[in-house]
């Protein structure tokens, strides 16, 4: 599969969506629509490399792909818990409930531990997204490699009617949010939004070129989230998740075609800054929340220390 420096760039955008929703939310209540412009991302491009094996191959080597996602990920996490348990340790009074949730992040369950409220979060909340992503490496290849030539679009819109209308179900009868945002059954939606995607191009090389024209209202709407919607609201639960994830969609396909989209996210600094995100992502939390009682002065150095932590791992 090339490499498409813009999908980096979009990585850049939902990172500092996220970042923006961690330090500033009450400027920025939407920011957690970047979590859902990755799983968008990630669901595609994995979706996108399955099927061009199972195409040629007719079968998915699992280990390799697995080793390879152990490879690409697992490093710089088990840094980052490593730094967790150290901070915890020296500090003056170490918590056991700490620890646990270093124990409940490492085996990527942090999303579930939201869902239920199982334990303590510590620092360590925003590990759920990993934890729903793991889920997705964990059974989506086996699950593509079944359907892949048994009317797999079918199967895949089928799945994401069943569980947005399941969340609309929980939301609207009084569950509340953590359960409908964080819940792999629930949330899942915008992963398979992605491999929808990936499966429709597919099957339809010339509908990045239809989509191309929708980047505008894309970003308009995405943007418009960002700074509208709160995750705890009935509306961001029901229907906002899985526009924020249409929007995505329709962003990520209109990369594929020159538009001013794919030349803005083309350019250096957002491809590179999409480059550490993971890292970002992983580091940026606990030191938001460090320094954000400084006020706006430490959220700007939450910023850049973020960056430069990013950077070195």
């Amino acid at each position: 599969m090339k490499y498409e420096p813009a999908f980096d760039g979009i990585r850049a955008v939902a990172i500092i969506f996220v970042f923006l929703d961690h330090a500033w939310e009450p400027a920025f209540p939407g920011g957690w629509a970047g979590v859902d412009i990755f799983f968008v991302l990630s669901g595609y491009l994995i979706t996108t490399l399955l099927s061009n094996e199972l195409s040629e191959t007719g079968a998915i080597d699992y280990q390799n792909f697995y080793i390879r996602r152990v490879l690409r990920l697992w490093p710089a996490f088990a840094v980052f818990l490593f730094v967790v348990v150290l901070e915890i340790s020296i500090s003056k009074d170490p918590n056991i409930w700490s620890f646990g949730a270093v124990a409940v992040s490492s085996v990527y369950m942090m999303n579930w531990s939201r869902t239920f409220l199982w334990w303590s979060e510590y620092k360590l909340g925003h590990t759920w997204s990993l934890a729903m992503e793991e889920q997705f490496y964990l059974l989506w290849p086996v699950l593509l490699a079944f359907i892949f030539f048994r009317r797999a679009i079918c199967f895949v819109v089928a799945l994401i009617i069943v569980i947005v209308t399941w969340r609309c179900f929980l939301a609207l009868n009084g569950a509340d949010p953590e359960r409908t945002y964080n819940g792999f059954d629930t949330h899942g939606d915008a992963l398979l939004i992605g491999c929808l995607l990936a499966l429709l191009v597919r099957q339809n090389p010339d509908l990045t070129i239809k989509l191309s024209g929708m980047w505008l209202v894309a970003s308009g709407g995405l943007l418009a989230i960002l700074l509208l919607l709160p995750h705890r609201t009935v509306l961001a639960q029901t229907a906002g998740l899985s526009i924020a994830a249409l929007l995505s969609a329709a962003m990520i396909a209109s990369l594929r075609c020159e538009t001013p989209l794919k030349s803005f996210l083309s350019v250096r600094p957002l491809v590179y800054m999409g480059k550490i995100s993971y890292g970002f992502y992983l580091w940026h939390y606990p030191i938001v929340l460090g320094l954000s009682k400084y006020g706006n002065t430490g959220k700007m150095a939450a910023l850049m220390l973020s960056f430069g932590v990013a950077s070195a791992s």
